[in-house]
């Protein structure tokens, strides 16, 4: 399969909840991400085609949190190898310029750590 991703992708260093705005239930863990994208680790399937709106935590080194909100659309989902366990790839398709700028910083952290 030819590769669509336009940036890369960086495994997560540290763990990152996702939330759904609307209904503030935990969606997953972020696996891995870039501005474009990221695959997460859910407790439930996710159905391709989904849209979510989401929030992600991000801790800040200085002792609070930044929070992350972006609008994304489920590519594809598959069984993970844990039991109940499901990896699940995701489009985002709207997010401010600001939300884009916390993930690049992000991972230019991680990079350096």
């Amino acid at each position: 399969m030819k590769e669509q991703r336009k940036s890369p992708r960086k495994i997560a260093n540290e763990i990152l909840e996702v939330t759904d705005q609307i209904t503030g239930l935990q969606i997953g863990r972020v696996v891995n991400v870039s501005a474009d994208g990221l695959m997460l680790l859910s407790e439930d399937p996710i159905v391709a085609g989904s849209v979510f709106q989401m929030d992600m935590m991000l801790s800040n080194k200085t002792g609070g949190d930044e929070k992350v909100s972006f609008r994304a659309e489920a590519v594809w989902s598959t069984e993970a190898t844990q039991p109940n366990s499901f990896w699940t790839g995701l489009h985002i398709v709207d997010i401010s310029p600001e939300d884009v700028l916390l993930i690049d910083k992000l991972i230019l952290d991680w990079y350096s750590s």
